[in-house]
């Protein structure tokens, strides 16, 4: 059991020393060729290596994909890749909204409208309230403590990452994260 265990961590510490040394250097190498079409396929190949490689951990590929986009926010050629993959991201964000839909199960939402409709309106203002506790902390003015708070209290993309995971794990039911999804998705 032990074994376990610790090939998974093995394996994750791999991945982030990858992330902190290789990716890189890797992108120096590539940068220089000039070529965007070469950065752009490496990033992407980035993305979709790690989330295979954390599948292979026991984890969310989805998490994996958010951890490829942390690397390579922190790269010294994150504008340059910004400007390569802003024409997909209208095409991705799309296709990450048709998977969201596709994954709402509509039966929960008729079965059980008023628990989903208070769980959404609880989620809403319980995040607006932190964030507006979040602004008033940073010195925000008053307009603008309510408008961080207003804009950021739905459910963001990465609850949908970490409802995967729990899933995975075991953590949460089907039934529960259906209604979770729906939630989210709601809000």
């Amino acid at each position: 059991a032990w074994t376990s265990v610790v090939a998974p961590r093995r394996k994750l510490a791999l991945i982030v020393l990858a992330g902190q040394f290789v990716v890189p250097r890797g992108f120096a190498i590539l940068a220089k060729t000039g070529l965007r079409e070469l950065l752009t396929a490496a990033a992407l190949l980035l993305i979709v290596g790690v989330a295979l490689l954390m599948t292979e951990v026991g984890l969310s590929p989805a998490l994996g994909a958010f951890v490829a986009g942390v690397v390579l926010a922190g790269s010294h050629y994150r504008h340059e890749l910004e400007s390569n993959l802003e024409p997909f991201k209208g095409l991705l964000l799309g296709l990450f909204f048709l998977a969201v839909g596709a994954s709402l199960d509509f039966s929960v939402i008729a079965e059980r409208p008023v628990l989903i409709a208070a769980l959404v309106i609880g989620l809403i203002v319980t995040k607006a309230a932190v964030m507006y506790a979040v602004a008033t902390v940073l010195r925000l003015r008053g307009s603008h403590r309510w408008l961080l708070a207003l804009a950021l209290a739905q459910g963001g993309e990465f609850a949908f990452a970490l409802l995967s995971m729990a899933i995975q794990q075991r953590i949460l039911d089907a039934e529960t994260s259906k209604l979770l999804v729906a939630v989210v998705a709601l809000s």
